[in-house]
């Protein structure tokens, strides 16, 4: 009777143990397999990311990104712009008008806000010659293009929107132009006719218009800078 009442109990035995190898065996299975986020090493991760940030939503990759605003706030009515020195000048910024071309960098600086990218090229109409403006789109981003590093590209004056254009299309990285209002259209029809912009801009000096080329298809996006009280 003793020897037959053991006999369950090293079946019992045999079947945990077999048991075990089975899940062994699984777990081997399973930790073979790719796809899963704890079975990629850091530098897949990252370059994973790496994609994941230089493609547009299709996964295509984005060829350029030109991000437009108007020059920063001007005199109207009775009052007064100040030229870069502090003198009165009705062809610059009025003191909101610095007040926003100072605080414009930290749009882009440390980190871009939402909808941006950090430019590698900054453009502001001509100031000089006989086809130049006024002052204010240089005034207005040159706190920015200081902040980045970078030069301010006076090249194009004001009626030069179609030679703007074709210079922007072939830009290696993102860029930010800074033009009259009025023509801003005239740029945004040279560059990205398609792109489903407005046919004017807004009376507001608190907004970026953002182009995307994305595999050659141009898009179009509108960011608010909420950098000044009362701004949208």
């Amino acid at each position: 009777m003793d020897r037959y009442a053991e006999q369950p109990c090293s079946l019992s035995r045999r079947g945990a143990i077999a048991g075990l190898g089975v899940i062994s065996l699984l777990l081997a299975g399973c930790g073979s397999k790719g796809g899963g986020s704890a079975s990629k090493s850091p530098s897949a991760q990252a370059a994973s990311s790496s994609r994941r940030a230089t493609t547009g939503g299709g996964g295509s990759t984005v060829d350029l990104v030109v991000m437009i605003i108007r020059h920063a706030e001007k005199p109207v009515g009775n009052e007064t712009g100040k030229d870069d020195t502090g003198r009165r000048d009705r062809h610059s910024l009025t003191e909101r008008g610095w007040a926003r071309a100072n605080a414009l960098p930290r749009l882009f600086d440390p980190r871009p806000a939402p909808g941006l990218v950090r430019p590698i090229k900054v453009y502001a109409a001509s100031d000089r010659g006989q086809d130049a403006g006024g002052h204010r789109m240089r005034q207005t981003v040159t706190p920015l293009a200081k902040r980045l590093g970078l030069a301010v590209d006076l090249d194009y004056a004001e009626s030069k929107e179609a030679d703007l254009a074709a210079a922007v299309s072939a830009s290696p990285g993102p860029v930010l132009i800074c033009w009259e209002h009025s023509r801003i259209p005239a740029i945004v029809e040279a560059l990205a006719p398609q792109s489903g912009a407005p046919a004017t801009w807004p009376e507001r000096f608190d907004l970026i218009w953002v182009l995307t080329r994305t595999a050659g298809t141009w898009s179009f996006n509108t960011v608010d800078e909420h950098l000044l009280d009362a701004d949208a």
